[in-house]
Parts: structure tokens; C-alpha cells; sequence
């Protein structure tokens, strides 16, 4: 009598802390259907609205909403894009926001700056080649063929993002607005100063090696703000 106490016992405490479990589990668990909801609410969006945007019938959402059916493969993609979150949150119940995913997106972000610190590393090894062809060595050949390896890595990298168009996003685009712009400060001094050089020998009098100097930097630095302004300028046109 006394065994089959403590097995009724035991029996009643493992039921209860299964049932306390599966309790918090339910209420950490946030489906599809109330994920759905609360982002369509979020962006002040009706049912009609939603469908509209998705390409769908309005019963169609509250069927999803009410969790009796479930939206296909591309709508979840449409559903992913309209509301700037991942595919990854919507399908997982255990995700409540896009904030309790691994760390994809900082991985990511990581690795863009690690291809920003490549390129520019490379800009900053041809501006080297160009100082030493144009100052040091003085010699122009070297300094028109030290352009080369800039103009291809910059026509390399316009390849590849063009390459990659399905798969740009507002990271990217602002990854290569900034690239320009480090480029254009980088690579528009030495074609201006050989420019410069190769006019004063047209200019019938002498010129001071100073004045040439101030010439050529005030000229370095209208082009390569005129080029960046122009770059914000077209960035912000396509937004």
C-alpha cells in the first residue's frame, strides 16, 4: 500500500512538471498565423491591404491568420520581403524575432568589411606604384601603365556586383556607394597631376613648382568632391 502511495506520488508530481513544461514551451512558441498578424498590424496594413500586396484573396490571409492553411513557398518569400524579415523567423515557431536567429547577418556584415579592407589595401599598394612612377621615378610611361591594375580592379568589381543584381539588397548597394567613394579619392590624383605636368608644357611661361603644386591639389580635391557628391547624388535618386 504504501509503494503504490509513493508511485502515485511520483506519478503525479512527473505529470505535473510535464504539463508545466509543455506550458512555458507554449508560451515561448510563436506560430506562423500570430507571426503573421502582428506584422501586418505592425505596418498598419488591413487583411485587404496585405492580400492585395501578396497577390491574394483576403480570405486567403485569414485563413493563414486563423492558422487553418498555410501560405505556400512564394508567399512566405513575398511575406519575407514585404516585411524585411527572414524566412528562417517566419517557419521556425521557436523564433520570436528576427534578433533570436544566429548570427548570420553580423557574419555577413563582417565579411563585407573584409572585402572593403582587401580593395581598399589593393587602391593603397597602386597608389604607392603610381607615387614612385610619377614623383620618385619621374617617369610617365610607368605612371600611365600603374593606372592599369586601378581601372581593372574597379571595372572587376563593377563586373561582379552587376553579376550579382538578383542578390542586391541595401547592405550591398550601400557597400558599393562607399567603395566609390574611397576609389574616387584614391585614384583621381595622379591622372589629374599628370594631366597637370603634361598642360605646363603648352603654358608659354614658367610656372613656380609651388603654384604648380596648389594648382594640381586644389584641383585633386574639386574633382574628387564633385565625384563623390555626383555618386550620393545618384544613390540617393534611386532610393
Amino acid at each position: 500500500m504504501l509503494r503504490k502511495c509513493k508511485l502515485e506520488v511520483v506519478v503525479a508530481e512527473s505529470v505535473h512538471c510535464y504539463n508545466e513544461i509543455t506550458k512555458s514551451k507554449e508560451d515561448f512558441i510563436m506560430k506562423l498565423s500570430d507571426k503573421i498578424v502582428r506584422l501586418r498590424k505592425s505596418n498598419g496594413m488591413s487583411q485587404e491591404e496585405l492580400a492585395d500586396k501578396l497577390g491574394v484573396s483576403r480570405q486567403a490571409i485569414s485563413r493563414w491568420e486563423m492558422g487553418t492553411a498555410m501560405p505556400d513557398a512564394t508567399n512566405i518569400l513575398q511575406l519575407s520581403r514585404l516585411f524585411q524579415v527572414t524566412t528562417d523567423y517566419l517557419l521556425n515557431d521557436e523564433y520570436q524575432s528576427d534578433n533570436d536567429l544566429p548570427k548570420v547577418k553580423e557574419v555577413k556584415t563582417d565579411g563585407i568589411h573584409q572585402i572593403m579592407i582587401f580593395l581598399i589595401t589593393l587602391e593603397v599598394m597602386v597608389l604607392i606604384i603610381q607615387f614612385m612612377s610619377v614623383v620618385i621615378l619621374q617617369n610617365i610611361f610607368f605612371g600611365v601603365l600603374s593606372f592599369i591594375p586601378f581601372i581593372a580592379m574597379v571595372g572587376g568589381f563593377e563586373y561582379a556586383y552587376q553579376k550579382k543584381a538578383n542578390e542586391q539588397n541595401e547592405r550591398t548597394i550601400q557597400f558599393r556607394k562607399r567603395f566609390y567613394k574611397v576609389s574616387a579619392w584614391l585614384g583621381t590624383y595622379f591622372p589629374i597631376r599628370l594631366l597637370a605636368m603634361a598642360l605646363v608644357h603648352f603654358y608659354p611661361r614658367p610656372i613656380n613648382s609651388l603654384a604648380l603644386e596648389c594648382v594640381i591639389a586644389v584641383l585633386y580635391l574639386m574633382t574628387a568632391t564633385l565625384i563623390t557628391l555626383e555618386i550620393e547624388k545618384r544613390h540617393l535618386s534611386k532610393n
